[in-house]
């Protein structure tokens, strides 16, 4: 049997840390092949030697029989990759974002359109639209549409449904079942069971090893103390009568196109509130709202007892905000990130100091106090 992807005893290091010890793997044409594991485990690093983009220390690996040092020009021509954080250019269109994938690779879009013509048709509509603007799915679905564009032999995709809600999820996966009946090879990483329930072979990788290969059901059932989890379970929380948060007939447009429509509700103090909704539907306008960092069209919101629209620098002072997209300064240290943050909300030194140990030693992070942010997984 043809094997697309061959790893034999591959490691890698950064300094001290060891991301990948001895993995050794083999993929055969035409498979749908995932590979699932925690934050930290070697996921990136595999994908980004397999992709020609990092070299190992040690062991050899090749892509469609071709050595992945020696032969990385002819590799680069006959994959496609699809990283984990976002890689496509968010000041482009999806029209100009699609055009310049396909010029890289001295094609055109009318020459591979069939082969992207499922997915690309979801997001067509919006092909004028700039790709930042675009919601988390729509996203996902263009970057898989780049990575498609010259008809590569072989796709990785590393983590590709990161951020997108289940029905988008479930879209996605239907189409790459649609793309290996085209004779694709594709190779995917995720933390999400359901999604490898989806793969015809899993690998489970933890702490840089492979620790079994094989269908998802064997592998779920042999690590199921670590893959399958309990669930989430939801205390009761003491919540105050008076309300932290008053939103009422909340609006935002944007030109034509109406982004929250009328949105009305209370959040009591203590409680935790959440918002569900598929991408798009209007969760990060309707956040960013909130936060002071949008001018709503209409209606009206105070938050902790300030109006979101006349008052928004005192709405800051009395919040944190986590973006959906990567909020922390990749070039400054752990600890670093958390003194500017400290330091922007005019905490004192030495309650700076002192609460950053404490809040490292909460979240499990005083070993990494030191690594640079762009280094963590």
């Amino acid at each position: 049997m043809e094997h697309a992807v061959v790893v034999d005893n591959v490691t890698k290091k950064y300094g001290a840390v060891e991301a990948l010890k001895g993995v050794s793997l083999t993929v055969p044409s035409g498979e749908l092949f995932g590979i699932i594991g925690p934050d930290g485990a070697g996921k990136t690093s595999l994908f980004r030697i397999l992709t020609t983009l990092l070299l190992p220390d040690s062991g050899n690996a090749s892509v469609c029989g071709l050595d992945i040092a020696k032969d990385y020009k002819e590799i680069r021509r006959r994959v496609g990759y699809m990283p984990g954080r976002f890689s496509l250019y968010q000041d482009l269109t999806v029209e100009e974002n699609l055009n310049f994938f396909a010029t890289v690779f001295h094609t055109t879009i009318e020459e591979n359109y069939e082969l992207v013509k499922d997915i690309y048709q979801q997001i067509e509509p919006f092909r004028k639209r700039r790709a930042g603007a675009l919601s988390g799915g729509m996203k996902q679905k263009l970057a898989l549409s780049c990575a498609l564009i010259h008809k590569p032999d072989v796709l990785f995709l590393d983590e590709p449904t990161t951020g997108v809600d289940p029905v988008s999820r479930k879209e996605f996966w239907g189409m790459l079942r649609r793309l290996k009946e085209q004779g694709i090879t594709i190779i995917a990483s995720t933390p999400i069971i359901d999604e490898a329930c989806q793969c015809d072979r899993i690998a489970f990788i933890n702490e840089g090893q492979i620790h079994g290969i094989d269908t998802p059901e064997r592998i779920l059932n042999q690590f199921a103390s670590i893959l399958c989890p309990p669930g989430l379970e939801h205390g009761k929380v003491e919540q105050k009568d008076e309300y932290v948060i008053e939103v009422d007939k909340l609006t935002k447009r944007f030109g034509n196109f109406t982004a929250v429509d009328h949105i009305s509700f209370k959040v009591h103090r203590g409680e935790i509130f959440g918002f569900l909704g598929a991408n798009g539907a209007g969760k990060t306008t309707a956040m960013r709202m909130l936060t002071g960092l949008s001018h709503p069209t209409g209606g009206t919101a105070r938050v902790a007892g300030f109006d979101v629209a006349t008052r928004t620098e005192d709405v800051k002072k009395n919040i944190g905000y986590m973006s959906q997209k990567f909020s922390l300064y990749e070039d400054l240290k752990v600890w670093e990130n958390i003194r500017l943050f400290a330091g922007i909300y005019g905490m004192a030194e030495d309650e700076i100091a002192r609460k950053t140990d404490e809040l490292l030693e909460r979240i499990g992070l005083s070993a990494e106090r030191d690594t640079l942010v762009k280094s963590l997984p």
